[in-house]
């Protein structure tokens, strides 16, 4: 058997976007937050820096119902919106909200429950290099999810496509609050939801509800399920990429490795050496992992908390089936899903099932011209 080769994720140059600046102080692309007391200093910033017109904001409105209404791309098959499972008809889609739930990933992994059985999750950096999880439950539920912790700014920008969801939170300090609130995400803390307890764990590391009891709650006005994310494989497409039986990189400080298991045709999640096991679902594993680089910036509201910047441009490997695309991603504005295209821009299309987003820190390499992601792509099994 080979010994793995390491490989770096490539720079695509970022495509100027016209309005991108003034869209990025609407519609919050800024950064990160804790769970501190009101700073009410960094919420009054927060608050000049994000007014606007109201002339503005109709005129900014209008310019992105128009380019939505010639980027968006209506799906062949019904499906699940989050896993793309095949439907008879759209009237099969489960109507209700998604739910975006941020989960602990410092001092309570042995105690993760709900991961197993999310639609998609997203890992993200935070501060002093730890990293967080938003995971993101629509067509299965949980019962207990957790360790629930608070939020970052950088969440409106990733959920602001997922049609209002649920944002299912600790808490976070004002200058993160106020974003949230200012959002379309709707906000369920324990402030604003009931069922929060206190578990296993020590505090704050031990905040859990369920997702039944939260969906139970979800306001009248919200409006339904949310739409198809990703572009999936149709009947009798095969998932087309150099074979691999998995990839190792660090997100942050963390180690994280995925690796192929032929039985149950997912990649199994490993975390810093050990299998990733959820206490109530079991091992962790995805259909789809994604490896997107982007760049993080300090946050507006907190300098010492990253941000990772997903609208634009950047490289992205796609692991499913066994197998693995490099291409890259794309996103105009935040209300768009994110795309992943491959070397000659078409659309990647996902197996059906659950999808791991990794949103890894772009690094310096030793091309001046490009950035990348350090990471180790393993030769196929032997």
């Amino acid at each position: 058997m080979k010994s793995p080769t390491s490989k770096t994720l490539g720079q695509t140059r970022l495509r100027p976007v016209a309005g991108l600046a003034t869209l990025a102080l609407i519609f919050a692309a800024c950064g990160g937050g804790g769970d501190d007391a009101a700073d009410t200093t960094v919420a009054a910033k927060i608050e000049e820096s994000t007014t606007t017109s109201t002339t503005e904001k109709a005129t900014t409105t209008t310019e992105a119902k128009e380019s939505s209404t010639t980027s968006t791309t209506v799906p062949v098959t019904p499906r699940q919106p989050l896993t793309g499972q095949p439907l008879e008809s759209a009237d099969e889609i489960i109507d209700r909200a998604a739910m975006v739930v941020k989960i602990d990933n410092v001092s309570a992994r042995q105690n993760h429950t709900g991961l197993a059985v999310a639609d998609i999750v997203f890992e993200e950096i935070v501060e002093g290099d730890a990293t967080r999880f938003a995971a993101v439950f629509h067509s299965q539920s949980s019962d207990p999810i957790g360790p629930i912790r608070s939020g970052r700014t950088q969440d409106v920008n990733l959920f602001t496509s997922f049609n209002t969801p649920l944002f299912v939170w600790s808490g976070g300090n004002a200058g993160v609050t106020f974003q949230i609130n200012e959002s379309s995400l709707i906000n369920m803390s324990p402030s604003k939801a009931s069922g929060y307890y206190r578990g296993p764990g020590s505090a704050p590391h031990n905040l859990y509800n369920n997702t039944d009891g939260l969906w139970a709650q979800t306001p009248e006005d919200q409006p339904g399920a949310p739409g198809q994310q990703y572009v999936y494989l149709e009947e009798g497409e095969q998932f087309e990429g150099d074979a691999t039986s998995g990839v190792d990189l660090r997100v942050g400080h963390v180690r994280v490795e995925w690796d192929w298991n032929e039985e149950t045709g997912k990649f199994d999640r490993s975390q810093d050496g050990s299998l990733h096991k959820d206490k109530t679902h079991g091992q962790i594993a995805a259909s789809n992992v994604v490896i997107m680089g982007v760049q993080y910036q300090p946050s507006v509201v907190d300098r010492r908390s990253p941000e990772a910047q997903t609208i634009g441009e950047g490289p992205a490997f796609i692991f499913s089936d066994g197998q693995m695309i490099e291409g890259t991603w794309w996103r105009e504005f935040n209300f768009f899903p994110i795309e992943f295209r491959d070397a000659d821009g078409e659309p990647i299309a996902l197996s059906v099932g659950n999808t791991w987003i990794e949103l890894a820190r772009e690094v310096p390499t030793f091309d001046p011209e490009k950035t990348g992601v350090d990471m180790i792509i393993k030769p196929p099994a032997s």
